[in-house]
């Protein structure tokens, strides 16, 4: 039996997430979860120093709490730690770009594996990407643009705003964009299958692509 460590950005477990990612993967994979900012309340938790260095996830509770980036990165070798003696493979559920720490055992990094699938696909106009909250549109647009990804960016939380994906993904297709990105692990399959009817575009989700990559090592 094959043991998959899952790290977020937040607090586990990620019933939002986990459970979806489960189903994509071989039966015989037994889930070990972590979370940056287990063990801690809402109090103790800082907001965003810098509107680049904002994180939107999920606490334990449901409930959504945007975060500091260099606060997270600060928590997560705790994590790897927590998890490397227990796990075959290693999978942070985060499109951010994280810090990489030394480890016994392989880790996936969502951010690199989003990378590289976009700078191989040539798209024949803008794609559209979705994020979670509003300071991070301006980022996520500089960082496709030196990917060599023309974008236009929205902002829709996929925790608190998530009866509002289609009508996003719709407001950016009538921008002209040709493929839309879901670029946060909130935004669930279902999520996915309503951005792709509002819009009639093929829709990207961060999730699936990370699921995928996991059975290809877990098979």
């Amino acid at each position: 039996m094959r043991q998959l460590g899952l790290i977020t950005i937040g607090q586990s477990p990620r019933d939002d997430v986990v459970p979806e990612l489960r189903a994509l993967l071989p039966e015989d994979v037994t889930i070990v979860e972590a979370g940056a900012l287990d063990g801690l309340s809402k109090e103790e938790i800082p907001p965003p120093q810098a509107p680049e260095r904002t994180l939107v996830t999920r606490l334990s509770d449901g409930s959504e709490v945007q975060v500091d980036k260099a606060f997270v990165h600060g928590r997560l070798e705790v994590a790897v730690r927590s998890l490397e003696t227990r796990v075959d493979l290693i999978a942070y559920l985060c499109s951010g770009d994280l810090p990489e720490f030394p480890a016994r055992v392989p880790i996936l990094f969502p951010h690199r594996l989003l990378e590289g699938y976009l700078k191989a696909i040539r798209f024949p106009g803008p794609i559209g990407v979705l994020v979670p909250a509003p300071p991070q549109v301006k980022p996520a647009l500089e960082e496709l643009k030196v990917w060599g990804v023309p974008a236009l960016g929205q902002a829709v939380s996929p925790y608190s705003q998530a009866s509002k994906v289609g009508e996003a993904a719709a407001q950016l297709a009538s921008e002209g964009v040709v493929a839309i990105l879901l670029q946060c692990f909130g935004f669930s399959l279902a999520m996915r299958k309503e951005a792709a009817q509002a819009s009639g575009l093929p829709v990207i989700s961060v999730r699936d692509l990370c699921a995928k990559a996991l059975s290809e090592l877990l098979e």
